[in-house]
Parts: C-alpha cells; structure tokens; sequence
C-alpha cells in the first residue's frame, strides 16, 4: 500500500485512530485530496484537507458550522458529507469515495470533441435535479464545475456541497495569493464581481456553462488568467453554441442562451426549470419549445375526385397554402417535406402534432367534377383534437385564387383570436391571373417533386406549356431553371446545355420577379456547382434565404458552398438548419451527413448517412455516400457491403460502381478494381460515362497521372464533383502532386 508523503504525515497521524489513509489522490487550489479507509465501517473514503492559508481565513467554528449545516443535504445525485473536523491545525472534511471519477476526466478523455448529446443532456439533468433539491432546502452550492461532477454507477452526483458558502461567509472570494471561491471559468457574473448574496440563479449560471463545455468541447469564456476571464463572464456573450455545434437542437442553445444571462432575473427560476427547458426536444409535445408552439403543418390536401389525375390540383393547394402562410411574420410552417412524407398515411391528428411538433393542423379535400370545385377545409388542435375552424368551398374552377386567399386570410384571423394574437396580416401575393397557366403549373411542380428521370422530364414539358399561356409567369421559369439543374443530378450527361439553360431560365424568372426565392436559389447552385462562383453564388443563396429564412433547401445548398470552400463550422450550420427546417427529408439528412464527412467528422457522417438510408432504403445515393465513409474509417469490408448492395438498387450507375472499384483497390483488391475499371471503359464507348468516375477509380487505384488526366477532363466538363475539390478526402492522394495545385488554381479555390 502506496505510503503518504512525510511532509503530510500530521494530518495522517492525527486522523489514524479513525482513517487509515492510503495515498494522496489529487490536489487543487484549495485542498489536498486523500485516498483513505474509514476503520469503523470499512469503507473508502475522500479527505479533503483544506491548504493552511485557507484554514487561516476561514476560522474553524464557522467552516464547521456550515459543513454540519450542508451536512443534513440527502439526496442521489449529491455526494453527502459524513465527516468534518479540525486535526493538527487543518481544517478537513470527509465524502464517500466516488471511484467513477469526474465530469473532468471524461471531457479529457473525449477531448477535443465534445460529448455525445444524449450523454450531456442526461448529465444536466442529474446534476440540476441535485441542485434544485438543495435550493429548495436554502443552500446555493457557488462551485459548480467539471471537477466537482463525480460519477457512481454511471450516474452523476454533485461534491463539496457547503465548501464555498464557508469560504464566502469567511470573506475569501479572492484572496492575495488569487484564490478564488469557485472557479472563474464557470463563475457567475455576479459571483465574478464579487456579490456576497448569491442565489440559485448563480448556480444555474455555472451548470449551463458546464452543459455549455460537455456540448461545445470548451468552456463559454477562456482568458489568460483568472482575472481576464472573470471580467469576460461580467462583460461578454459567448458564441453561439450551435455555431460550435451545429447538431444541438435549437431549444437546447436557446435554454443554455437564456440560462447565460448577465441579469439573472432573466435566467431561469429554477434548476429544475432549465434543465426541463434543454430536454424539451426529446420530450412530448406538451412540452414544446417558443418556436414550436407557434407553429402550423398544413397536410396533403386529399384528392376526393374520381380521376386520380386530378391528384396534381389537391396537392398543388397544398403547396400554395404552405407558401402563403410562410410569408405570415410570427408563423412557423413544417415544411413541405415533412408533412408529404405523412401523405397517404392513416394517423390520430395528435400523433402528427407529435411528430411535426406544431399545435394545430390543417388539413382537407379537394373534388373536382368539370369546371366545379369543392374544397373542405378544418383546422383542429394537435393537442386534444378539437376541431377549431372548418368550412366547404363550392365554386367554380377559375375561384381557385380566391379560395385559396380565402382559406390562407381565415386560417391566419382564427389564430389571432384564439392563440397567436400578434400574427401579421395575410396580404395575397399571385404571380398570374390565367387559370390554365396556373393549372400546368402545378401539373409541373407535381412530376418535378417526384425526383425522377422522367418527372423532370415530364416537368420541362409543363413549364413550358405555363409559360406559353402566361409569358410573364415567373415561378414557371422558376421551374424549368430547377428541372434542368435536376437533369444533370438524375442523368449522367453532359452538363454545359443543362447548366446554361437553368442560369437563363433563373435569371428570367427574376427579371420578371426578383422576390421569387426559388429562382435566386436555382440560380446560386448552377454559379456554384457549374460556374465556380464562389462569391456570386453565396450572395444569391443568402438572398433566397433573406427573402424566405425556412427555405429549407437554400440552406441546404448553401451548406455544400460553404463546405466546399472548407468553411465547415458554417457548413454544418446551414445543414443543420435545414434539417431543422426539414427533418423528413432525406435529401437534406444525407446533406448533413456528406457535409461532415467533408468536415472529416467521420462518426457523425455515419450517423446521418445511416439514418438516410433508414429513411429510404432505395436511395443509392445514401448507400453510396456511407460506403466511401466507412471505407474512409478503414472499415472496407463493410464499406464493399453497403456499395455491392447499393449497385443492385434501381438507378445504382457508374458513380456506385467506381466508388466500389475505389474501395477494393484501397483494400487491395486490385484486381477486381481494375475489372470495375475495364467495365466503365467499355461502357463508355456506347454511351457516355462522366469522368468523375473514371477519376476515382485511378485514386483508388493509385494511378495519380490517370486520375489527374480525368480530372482535367471533369473540369472541362464542368462536373460538379470538382466543386469539393480542396475538401474531398478522395484527392488526399492527389494532395502533393503540382498539377493538382494547378487544379485547385484554376477552380479558384
């Protein structure tokens, strides 16, 4: 048994009629920690032993006073205090022995990278429920802190409950040696400027800047010294915690946001009532964020004509309603995709409230028989399925605008007189006034949605039917700009004639209708993936998104720009509002995770990717996506499996299959790489074949020349895989040849 050093032998001789200390276990600015064995009960034990100067300020009646006092605290998730006393001239005070270690050993051990969310939020709220159990009974611990986080069983309990009041009462905040009660990088604001009264609002100050660090990896505030980052806790905001961590929900920052006030009348009244706030995404729907809760999904109105073809028309008024009442100021709509991925699906309107997070619904049929048109129309509470507002429509087909401005102007009225009273007017906004253009028009967006070789086609064929009958019909420009950049995204062709006729038809729409956000959208992806505009495209983006913030897609796409220029905190951002925004998308989900395997965050591109595929296990593009992952995390025998499964998926064409050759050939399995190879090849005397996979295939194989030869054929191609082209971890073996410097040169990046 390790021996205590001689210089600490008083203190052991002192206690060894009742301990029998084994070995000093750490030390701080304040005390000496010991190892011991309680003799009576047989049980190991922690002996805090206070440093002398400490002992000299404090005065032994008063710490003794507060350490019984805290003494009485019995709760699970704080460590009680079973002993205290005065032994050679030091003042010491004894806790069970926690042997799980400290919150600080783990965020050492994980770090940089912070810890798992669930792990951290568990955490919270353990600790907060600690903490509000002893600030119901009047105590304020004042040194919340990594340190003082200890784990038993896995469980998180709170230590040195009533330490710092001892010290405070004692008037030694900062002493001349600059000790500090508590510790700066989580103090309060007024605990930092030195107030003797602190409430409970100053611990949930330093709990949400542990939740803060367990989420961002660091602390809210760093400094040069105690002092600096003091005044930093007293005059500065800490950045954005999803601008470290893009993945943390939104209610989660806006708590940990609201808990870091400086004033703390604006924090949070409880422990109990912050840690109830961070959790409140992964609770029921009762318990909804601000920004749920005012909220609306409109669902797929539901086609009750006989003709099926008529289908186009309900969800047509569908998308239109969605749009009007996203331009409402103070409403937030779920977003296309999430309430069509509930389409044909047989749910209690309270499940759909739980999934979409919003408190209302509207919902309804549309019947078309000739030139009439019926339309119901209800809005019902999520929360307990009463009905609040329904209507019928009978009309003729040509009313179909003003029964839309009807339904819109009536829904937004009834929110204001029964829940959200400061919700802005709704002013129409129609874009023609020819019934059959509008009618194609939505015969167009219904085969574009369907993200298919021949819905685009079948779309391109309707725009320009809309736009024969109104010229002036901006979306439908809109339109044609999106289906041809789609061309490209669903046919391995070449891009100059898609990529040419989507600028012009983007940038006609917006000469007839600049605030169309849609066309400075279409227009940003083909500056970015086409031209290599970096800056041109990025503002055109970011005016999509001024004109329409939950458009979900504008933040997707500006996500891969940002990515590809290697600014990955704000890729990741932008992708994770747009997964916000959009959380039932697969596009977007597998975008997150491309994103950060760019950002070579690896576990968590595998996480995204997974649950893409989960999502729509036939989408070759997320299989592909997750093979190059693990292939890329040295998993190659799972990565073969997930790409060999990916190439008997309709659609699977020869992007998948040179993304199997690349990881057989980092196996070493050349051979079979070069077949891959020689089956492209022929492949490619028949029809065309992009050279971006002939370009992988070479990496793999380590043909660097050959690579870069296709890649000099992929720039002027203009493919868009060039875009990533300073980030892709594929180039890594491209890296320190001159001409691939020459490359990244002449994309501009």
């Amino acid at each position: 048994m390790p021996t205590p050093e001689r210089s600490h032998s008083p203190i052991v001789s002192a206690l060894a009629d009742r301990y029998i200390v084994e070995r000093e276990l750490g030390r701080g600015g304040m005390a000496t920690v010991y190892l011991a064995e309680e003799k009576k009960h047989g049980r190991k034990v922690a002996i805090k032993v206070l440093r002398p100067e400490i002992t000299a300020s404090l005065g032994t009646e008063r710490f003794l006073r507060e350490i019984g006092i805290a003494a009485r605290l019995s709760h699970p998730h704080i460590v009680p205090l079973i002993d205290s006393g005065e032994a050679a001239g030091f003042l010491y005070y004894v806790q069970p022995h926690v042997p799980g270690g400290s919150l600080r050993d783990q965020l050492e051990e994980t770090r940089p990278r912070p810890l798992p969310l669930r792990d951290a939020l568990r955490i919270a709220q353990e600790i907060g429920a600690g903490l509000d159990f002893a600030h119901r009974k009047g105590f304020v611990h004042r040194d919340v802190k990594p340190e003082n986080i200890l784990f038993a069983d896995g469980h998180a309990v709170l230590a040195d409950f009533g330490v710092a009041r001892a010290w405070s009462d004692a008037d030694a905040r900062v002493t001349d040696a600059g000790l500090a009660v508590g510790t700066p990088e989580y103090m309060s604001p007024e605990q930092a400027s030195g107030e003797a009264e602190l409430g409970a609002a100053s611990d949930v100050y330093s709990l949400a800047c542990v939740v803060y660090e367990m989420l961002a990896g660091e602390p809210p505030f760093r400094g040069s010294g105690p002092r600096a980052i003091m005044a930093k806790q007293v005059t500065e905001s800490p950045r954005p915690l999803r601008g470290l961590r893009p993945e943390v929900p939104l209610a989660t920052e806006r708590a940990v946001a609201r808990a870091l006030e400086k004033d703390p009348k604006q924090r949070f009244t409880s422990a109990a009532e912050f840690v109830t706030a961070l959790v409140a995404p992964d609770g029921p729907a009762g318990a909804r964020t601000p920004a749920t809760t005012r909220s609306i999904a409109v669902l797929p109105f539901v086609n009750a004509s006989p003709d099926p073809d008529n289908e186009y028309l309900s969800d047509g008024i569908t998308d239109e309603l969605i749009d009007a009442l996203a331009k409402i100021a103070g409403l937030r709509l779920a977003s296309r995709t999430s309430v069509f991925a509930l389409k044909g699906k047989s749910l209690d309107v309270r499940a759909v409230g739980a999934l979409l997070g919003t408190p209302v619904v509207l919902e309804g049929t549309v019947r078309r028989a000739g030139d009439r048109l019926r339309i119901t129309a209800q809005l019902t509470s999520t929360d307990d399925g009463r009905l609040i507002w329904s209507q019928r429509y009978d009309r003729k087909l040509v009313d179909v605008f003003e029964i839309q401005d009807e339904i819109a102007a009536t829904i937004v009225s009834t929110l204001r007189a029964t829940m959200f009273a400061d919700l802005s007017e709704h002013v129409p906004r129609r874009y023609t006034e020819n019934i059959h253009a509008y009618g194609l028009y939505l015969k167009g967006r219904y085969a574009w949605n369907k993200r298919t070789q021949e819905g685009v086609a079948e779309a391109i064929g309707y725009f320009e039917q809309a736009i024969a009958e109104d010229p002036s019909y901006a979306p439908a420009y809109a339109g044609l700009s999106d289906s041809y950049s789609l061309d490209v995204d669903y046919r391995a062709i070449p891009v100059d004639e898609a990529y040419e006729r989507a600028k012009v038809y983007a940038r006609k729409a917006l000469a007839l209708d600049e605030s169309v956000p849609s066309a400075h959208a279409s227009l940003a992806w083909t500056l970015f993936i086409y031209d290599w505009q970096w800056d041109e495209a990025e503002a055109e983006f970011r005016r999509a998104i001024a004109l329409n913030p939950r458009y979900a897609s504008a933040h997707q796409w500006l996500s891969f720009l940002l990515s590809a220029r290697g600014q990955h905190d704000a890729a990741l951002l932008e992708a994770h509002t747009a997964l916000e925004l959009d959380p039932a998308s697969v596009s977007v989900r597998r975008s997150v995770g491309w994103v950060y395997c760019y950002a070579r965050r690896y576990d968590q591109a595998r996480d995204h990717l997974s649950r893409a595929i989960e999502m729509n296990p036939m989408a070759v593009e997320s299989h592909r996506m997750l093979g190059a992952t693990l292939a890329l995390q040295g998993e190659s025998a799972e990565a073969e499996r997930v790409l060999r499964e990916a190439c008997t998926l309709p659609g699977a064409g020869a992007y998948t299959k040179a993304t199997l050759g690349w990881v057989l050939a980092r196996a070493g399995q050349r051979d079979e790489a070069t077949r891959s190879l020689d089956e492209l090849t022929a492949e490619a005397r028949t029809a065309y074949v992009s050279p971006v996979a002939f370009a992988i295939l070479h990496i793999g194989l380590g043909n660097l020349d050959a690579a870069l030869d296709w890649c000099d054929r992929a720039f002027d191609d203009r493919r868009g895989w060039l875009a990533y082209v300073k980030v892709s971890p594929m180039f890594d073996p491209l890296r320190t040849e001159e001409r691939f410097t020459r490359l990244i040169e002449r994309m501009r990046l």
